[in-house]
């Protein structure tokens, strides 16, 4: 996005969180945006080790997109594509995830 300064165009930022299984599309931190307000990963399609996902919005006109998360072992890679509606602007978000253990009993939603 051009006018992001260029440190933000790859900020790395790291973070532990407590995830069930069914919540891996909430690896992906910028769907929690408000410019992605509405946007949802959806439409599961698991092949092997791997999961691909399409991007939802309530409004279609907000964003288009599609995420990808295979997994091997205890780690998880991930990358999600996001095209704006109505503006040539695309980005992508890569993420890395590694299995620590059980989440424990206060880290539960």
């Amino acid at each position: 996005m051009p006018h992001l300064e260029e440190n933000l165009r790859y900020a790395i930022t790291q973070e532990q969180r407590c995830l069930q299984p069914d919540e891996l599309a909430a690896l992906f931190p910028i769907l929690r945006h408000p410019s992605l307000d509405g946007c949802r990963l959806d439409d599961a399609r698991r092949r092997g080790s791997s999961v691909r996902y399409g991007l939802v919005c309530a409004n279609p006109q907000v964003a288009s997109g599609t995420a990808r998360l295979d997994g091997a072992g205890e780690r998880i890679a991930g990358i999600l594509e996001i095209k704006m509606g109505g503006k040539n602007m695309t980005f992508s978000q890569r993420v890395e995830a590694v299995r620590q253990g059980d989440c424990l009993p206060h880290q539960r939603r």
